[in-house]
């Protein structure tokens, strides 16, 4: 993870445990006083409410009053809770003050041009990684003769209407992709229709668009035998696996797959 990764989760975590503290810290100024006292015997539990730690016995607890016994327990809880984070908070502040300017990740981006032809990496930049990952060549899906040709704005040739619309939206929003790239599941070589490098985290996703759910035969082949070889190779739908489907009657709209980019890849 880069130290920009590291910052935003840090960031990320700091805002949930400031939202955490600021939740008990409201629930400890409603909470009540006095303390709870538990004792097991023989298999039942009884609770005695005590008035401060120099009541020793306390007071029996009756089942219509358990309300209080409930908020006391909680009260414990938030301040165990409050502790917590404000410890974890203090590692977090004491970590970033340690943290240096520059990781190892900057060693290779702060060369010259000339420098960096010489050398391999450890860590490429984000746009340099994508951009290698691009020109990665690969076989390309030998097509039967189709009759009705698409076409998405940069040019490149699908097999749908709705492939145009996910490639066009997958490039609008600079999302890396690769149409139709082989990958082997087992000793199965498929063509997912999009290859997708999702960043900053550099996973591969697959986006399979199914478009022809109401003909039998085609569920049959693309969507349950598809995915029982996805599942099968450890890619599993909403983790490693996009599936978006139409038929003739709900064909795709552009609304569903910004959704599906904006949850899955963004």
């Amino acid at each position: 993870m880069s130290e920009i990764s590291i910052s935003k989760e840090l960031v990320k975590r700091e805002n949930e445990l400031n939202k955490v503290l600021k939740d008990c810290e409201n629930k400890l100024k409603k909470a009540p006083s006095g303390k709870l006292k538990i004792i097991n015997h023989k298999g039942k539990t009884s609770y005695y409410l005590r008035k401060d730690g120099y009541d020793k016995a306390g007071k029996y607890v009756k089942k219509n009053e358990f309300d209080k016994a409930r908020r006391i327990a909680q009260r414990d809880y938030e301040i165990d809770v409050k502790n917590a984070v404000n410890k974890e908070l203090s590692a977090i502040s004491s970590f970033k003050k340690k943290m240096p300017p520059k990781t190892y990740e900057h060693a290779y981006e702060d060369l010259i041009s000339a420098r960096k032809v010489l050398i391999t990496p450890h860590f490429l930049p984000d746009e340099e990684f994508v951009k290698s990952w691009l020109e990665e060549p690969y076989e390309v899906y030998a097509r039967k003769d189709e009759k009705a040709q698409h076409f998405t704005d940069s040019g490149e040739q699908v097999r749908s209407k709705s492939e145009v619309m996910i490639a066009n939206a997958l490039r609008k929003t600079g999302i890396a992709y690769k149409y139709e790239c082989p990958l082997f599941l087992g000793n199965t070589k498929v063509h997912p229709d999009f290859t997708i490098l999702k960043m900053p985290s550099r996973k591969v996703v697959y986006w399979e668009h199914l478009g022809r759910l109401d003909d039998p035969e085609y569920l049959d082949k693309n969507l349950m035998h598809k995915l029982d070889e996805y599942e099968e190779n450890g890619i599993f739908l909403g983790d490693g696996l996009i599936i978006t489907r139409e038929t003739s009657e709900i064909p795709l709209n552009i609304k569903k797959v910004m959704a599906v980019i904006e949850h899955y890849l963004m």
